[in-house]
């Protein structure tokens, strides 16, 4: 569990799911815990909506049938017990969903996370250890909301992951699973305390 992620109690996933129907809240389940999700904030917003709207457009220039995915779409990892709801998520073959819930993703191409000081060690570490175990993910980008900075991690032919850290708001951020770049001046379009 991350830093300021609260733990109701072990359930199994269909009583996660019963829960999930019933409420407005987000939950997100870690192999019987059932952890709400946090408010995020004006920063995250902002460059959440700033990523989704570059990736839908250089998707659509680019002719590929990608579709990318809010925060409101699920990612299950059936092997590791484990689904999150990650900020972005691109799927570019069929999508396929869960056994246990049809509502959950679970072959991502690319999941993006937004760094919050509360998520930032969860995301890198745990978090990027369970979607690792997801075979179809080539690529795991975390942004900070703090500064321009930007983490890539790509899963190479052999099965490493190479990593990359893009710096500065004149830079450029190559999407080697699409095949394509978004500028870093998009990402952080109208972020507040980001020059």
């Amino acid at each position: 569990m991350g830093e300021g992620e609260q733990a109701l109690s072990t359930y199994t996933y269909e009583a996660y799911l019963a829960l999930e129907a019933e409420s407005e809240t987000k939950y997100e389940f870690h192999d019987g815990y059932i952890i709400a999700m946090a408010g995020g904030t004006p920063a995250h917003s902002q460059i959440s909506g700033n990523v989704i709207w570059s990736l839908n457009d250089v998707i659509r220039r680019s002719g590929k049938t990608c579709i990318v995915h809010t925060s409101d779409l699920k990612v299950r990892i059936d092997s590791t017990r484990r689904t999150y709801y990650p900020d972005v998520s691109v799927v570019c073959d069929s999508p396929s969903y869960s056994e246990k819930d049809p509502n959950a993703l679970t072959n991502p191409i690319l999941i993006i996370e937004v760094l919050s000081e509360s998520t930032a060690a969860f995301d890198r570490g745990a978090k990027f250890s369970h979607y690792r175990q997801i075979a179809s993910l080539r690529e795991y980008i975390l942004v900070s909301q703090e500064e321009a900075v930007v983490d890539t991690y790509f899963r190479t032919e052999s099965g490493l992951w190479d990593i990359q850290t893009i710096e500065g708001v004149s830079e450029i951020v190559e999407l080697k699973s699409l095949d394509c770049t978004i500028a870093m001046r998009d990402i952080y379009r109208l972020v507040p305390n980001i020059p």
